[in-house]
């Protein structure tokens, strides 16, 4: 996390400095990334960088962490919006998720991310559903309180955060994917949703009906 000192900051510096980060991590990964490249842009001393980070993995981390705030209210929008139907809500977030991950003035930043991410990367990026009631949280829902469990198979509250992450790891898995092949939003979106449906319809054919296969 930054310090004080960063937080203390005038608005136009703090900007100045985010800008120039942005620009070195949507060029290059984490671990590619130069602090000599990121004063440089941001126009600071290398000294007063470590005055407001520890190292460039804290900030990489910070700016993650901002973006992660946006997307976490993107989804409980979603919910909200399709009210608190699991399949639909997840449905019309991934579409809104993947079209802004991909169409973004950021794009290059979160290409960086999804091509070199890894385990800690990872846990940075996705949302907390374990939220509780005492953050200070945006209408002061959390998105487990949105979500219906009506007509899932799910018996408590740590099984739905246990699916809400495993189907996001799924939607980040696809992103990557997206990214690797080169793949348009519109076929990246139809391959997250063919999975999303996998996983809350089920596989298993009606006996009644006859598969068949290219």
């Amino acid at each position: 996390m930054p310090t004080q000192t960063f937080f203390n900051l005038p608005e136009e510096k703090k900007k100045r400095l985010i800008a120039g980060a942005m620009k070195e991590f949507s060029a290059k990964s984490l671990n590619e990334a130069s602090i000599s490249n990121i004063v440089k842009n941001s126009q600071i001393s290398r000294g007063s960088f470590y005055q407001y980070f520890e190292d460039k993995k804290d900030l990489y981390f910070f700016l993650i962490g901002k973006f992660r705030y946006n997307y976490r209210n993107l989804m409980l929008k979603s919910f909200q919006e399709k009210d608190g139907d699991f399949h639909e809500g997840y449905r019309l977030f991934s579409e809104k998720y993947i079209k802004y991950i991909m169409e973004s003035e950021k794009f290059g930043f979160f290409e960086n991310m999804y091509l070199h991410m890894n385990y800690q990367i990872n846990q940075e990026a996705r949302v907390d559903f374990k939220e509780t009631k005492s953050q200070k949280l945006p209408d002061g829902k959390r998105i487990v309180d949105v979500v219906k469990r009506d007509n899932l198979k799910l018996t408590s509250e740590n099984e739905l955060i246990d699916i809400l992450r495993y189907i996001l790891s799924m939607l980040n898995d696809t992103i990557m994917e997206g990214f690797w092949k080169e793949l348009t939003v519109n076929e990246t979106q139809e391959l997250f949703l063919k999975r999303l449906e996998w996983i809350t319809y089920g596989i298993a054919v009606p006996e009644e009906e006859e598969v068949t296969y290219d």
